[in-house]
């Protein structure tokens, strides 16, 4: 994690073969996925949301194709925050290394997740996520987590989640925009409180997230970018549900093209990022 801060590298993870996969039609056959994650191993992505093992038996099948076939991403798989899924992941990843598997946690913080979803309060959902995390923790290295629909999650409730999150065992935190709703303003201000806010967050990456029902997924990220995320999840296309996630091309190409302007030097903190 310090070696990667430090480098100022972006480090793409992309989800084309599971949050890609849910827009419509764009359903994909074990094959195909592996086929798709030769490409995108080639491309240099640094780690692939590879799919969602506790969903269906498919998505196992595509994950253990994978192992021992995609050797330089790290592997990763999508989890509720409950201890069935971690074994599922445990189990679909089983045979690839340490230092290239991990999983993906979630867990709705909004209050519209807390009231009408989870029928849990703010104390309630903390241990959710707590208690999976540390259990998740027990069995990968790699343990990212994201609270579904931060982007209109309490700033003060969502930071609590990150700190409790890093202090039982994630290594990464992610900050997904769920229903695409925010502006690149509000990204990086997003980015720049959870950096202010999150003491330990030095112990581990920061990721986003961005889905394009206004349009600015990529604007969003590169707003985020621009004010030290680490990871950013695309997708190839910029395919995926509803009007899609960020585009794994135009990102890239957009870092490349801009790099004075784009790319840092240090993310954390603040105030000693290279000039934009």
């Amino acid at each position: 994690i310090t070696h990667h801060k430090r480098s100022g590298k972006v480090l793409f993870s992309d989800t084309t073969l599971r949050d890609g996969e849910q827009m419509p039609g764009a359903t994909l056959e074990p094959d195909d996925k592996l086929q798709i994650a030769k490409a995108l191993e080639a491309a240099g992505v640094h780690s692939l949301d590879a799919g969602f093992p506790a969903s269906s038996e498919q998505d196992v099948q595509a994950i253990r194709m994978m192992i021992g076939v995609i050797k330089k991403p790290v592997l990763t798989a999508l989890c509720r925050t409950v201890n069935s899924d971690v074994d599922a992941a445990d189990r679909a990843l089983d045979g690839n290394p340490d230092h290239k598997r991990g999983v993906s946690l979630f867990c709705g913080t909004s209050p519209l997740h807390r009231k009408h979803k989870l029928e849990k309060d703010q104390t309630q959902v903390l241990k959710i996520i707590t208690d999976s995390i540390s259990y998740a923790a027990d069995r990968f290295k790699i343990v990212a987590f994201s609270p579904e629909d931060a982007s209109r999650t309490e700033i003060d409730y969502l930071c609590k989640c990150y700190i409790e999150a890093i202090d039982c065992g994630a290594t990464t935190i992610g900050f997904p925009d769920t229903v695409g709703v925010l502006t690149p303003e509000k990204a990086a201000d997003f980015v720049k409180q959870i950096q202010d806010k999150v003491h330990n967050l030095d112990q581990a990456l920061l990721a986003v997230h961005f889905h394009n029902d206004l349009g600015l997924a990529v604007a969003n990220t590169l707003a985020c970018i621009n004010e030290g995320a680490n990871v950013v999840q695309c997708t190839v296309n910029g395919i995926g549900e509803r009007a899609g996630n960020a585009s794994l091309e135009e990102v890239a190409m957009a870092l490349a093209l801009h790099q004075d302007c784009l790319l840092y030097t240090s993310p954390s903190p603040r105030d000693q990022r290279g000039s934009r």
